[in-house]
């Protein structure tokens, strides 16, 4: 991992509770409510809390394409 990617990533893991779900079926996407109160927590201006959101949210893509493959 990039040293400049690990505090999205630190970010991610500490939203990894709040995953949505569609009635039975897999994984949408995190609750973007519970990301952002996460990002209060850091001492960011508002841009690079904007930034680091759209970090965890491409973590977020990727990790929804390995967790919703078919599973053999």
């Amino acid at each position: 991992m990039l040293p400049e990617n690990w505090e999205a990533v630190q970010t991610f893991q500490r939203c990894s509770r709040q995953w949505r779900f569609s009635g039975m079926g897999g994984p949408v996407g995190l609750d973007v409510t519970a990301i952002t109160s996460v990002l209060s927590l850091y001492p960011l201006p508002p841009a690079e809390q904007l930034e680091r959101l759209d970090q965890v949210q491409l973590i977020e893509r990727g990790a929804l394409s390995v967790m919703n493959q078919p599973r053999h």
